[in-house]
């Protein structure tokens, strides 16, 4: 593997910054990875020589920005190995991709008696908007459970999906565990019974290649900060099938075919149906740079990095007093753990101060901090551009804060 990590952390600049008198370690790309320089300068170039509002004019500067934009929804296309453009919607985040066909496909889909399953280890964002709907239209909710290790319990699967299964959705991996789930197998288990599927990608498009064909789920959602990008974009792959028959889910412009009063509107066609308003035409632009950014260190080199490092973290992390890390020895991107009876933040807060920057909290993943019987968990996430001697620092200041605090 042809990795040179001094070259790759040379492309983000705030690795080169100092917190609390020592170089910043950031372990927290999980929630949101740092940008490199060509997404930065993406974005700025775009506001200081092409900035326009999109699809609405004529004028060379609209053009030019309305060409740049509809070329990420290209990239993204290739990057998922959709079949086409039209199955790309831009979305603000995960959030609002899952939200949209909850509201769209959901919302004129589900009746009465129907179920949705979902499972034990989602993230709010994969459970509450599955919630909402299931309210207003009469059907229930269905949960997969875990399996001690922190993986999913796929033999009970059988058993909840029922003639009146009509989605489920699941995570491709674990934002607190780092569990890779078996999401073709899960799919193709669905499929068989008529179910549509959803997958989050969130945590999962920055460590390995997704091909939503090979997958062959319905829809599959991720977000643009996560992925080296800027904050406020997203994707939202669809089934070109499933795309056009669901009906818009916000109105305005852009979304529109004609317009008419006091009723008889009609929609544009699919993905553009979903897109009103003005959009962060900047940010997806800066998405369209982090898309060729990793594309250009390539995602095999980056798995393989990312996987050496999370052994390496695993190993050393071995070393430290009454530290229980959570979830499978196989995982990518994460490692949640508590250090003896210490509140996570408290955990956070040493580490900060040391210039170590994980997360701490319940992670957006209330259900499965009740799963492990805690309140909250640190996380240290990594990403290809982390060090060995981060690592190293982690279990350090880990061993350090058991010494002063004790067990």
């Amino acid at each position: 593997m042809n990795f040179d990590l001094e070259r790759i952390r040379a492309d983000f600049p705030i690795l080169k910054r100092e917190v609390n008198g020592h170089p910043l370690a950031y372990l927290d790309s999980a929630a949101s990875a740092q940008r490199p320089l060509a997404v930065i300068n993406a974005e700025s170039h775009f506001y200081q020589h092409g900035y326009a509002a999109v699809h609405r004019g004529i004028h060379t500067l609209s053009a030019q920005a309305t060409t740049d934009m509809e070329n990420v929804r290209h990239q993204a296309a290739r990057f998922l190995n959709a079949t086409s453009p039209e199955e790309i919607v831009f979305v603000k985040g995960t959030t609002e991709g899952i939200n949209l066909v909850a509201n769209s496909w959901g919302g004129s889909q589900l009746q009465s008696g129907d179920n949705i399953i979902i499972t034990a280890m989602e993230h709010h964002a994969n459970i509450v908007p599955w919630q909402m709907v299931a309210e207003r239209t009469g059907a229930s909710i269905r949960v997969l459970e875990l399996t001690e290790n922190g993986e999913l319990a796929l033999e009970q699967l059988a058993s909840l999906i029922d003639s009146r299964t009509r989605l489920l959705a699941v995570t491709h991996v674990s934002n607190v565990l780092g569990t890779i789930n078996p999401v073709k197998e899960i799919v193709a288990q669905a499929k068989a019974a008529g179910v549509v599927t959803l997958i989050d990608g969130a945590q999962a498009v920055m460590h390995q290649k997704v091909d939503v064909q090979d997958i062959d789920c319905d829809f599959y959602i991720f977000s643009g900060h996560k992925l080296y990008g800027p904050t406020g974009t997203g994707i939202l792959y669809g089934r070109k099938a499933l795309l056009e028959m669901m009906p818009p889910w916000e109105g305005g412009g852009s979304m529109i075919d004609m317009v008419m009063l006091p009723t008889g509107t009609t929609y544009g066609k699919a993905p553009w149906r979903f897109e009103a308003g003005t959009p962060n035409t900047g940010g997806i632009i800066g998405l369209g740079a982090a898309l060729a950014y990793v594309n250009t260190i390539g995602l095999d080199t980056i798995h393989q990095r990312e996987e050496m490092l999370m052994r390496y973290a695993l190993d050393k992390l071995a070393s430290v007093p009454d530290l229980k890390i959570y979830g499978p020895q196989t995982r990518t991107g994460v490692i949640a753990f508590n250090l003896g009876k210490h509140h996570a933040y408290d955990v956070g807060s040493f580490l900060d101060q040391y210039g170590i920057a994980i997360r701490t909290g319940h992670h957006c993943a209330m259900p499965l901090m009740r799963h492990y019987d805690v309140p909250a968990m640190c996380r240290a996430s990594f990403a290809f551009y982390n060090s060995e001697e981060e690592a190293d620092r982690l279990a350090a200041g880990l061993t350090r804060i058991h010494r002063l605090l004790g067990g």
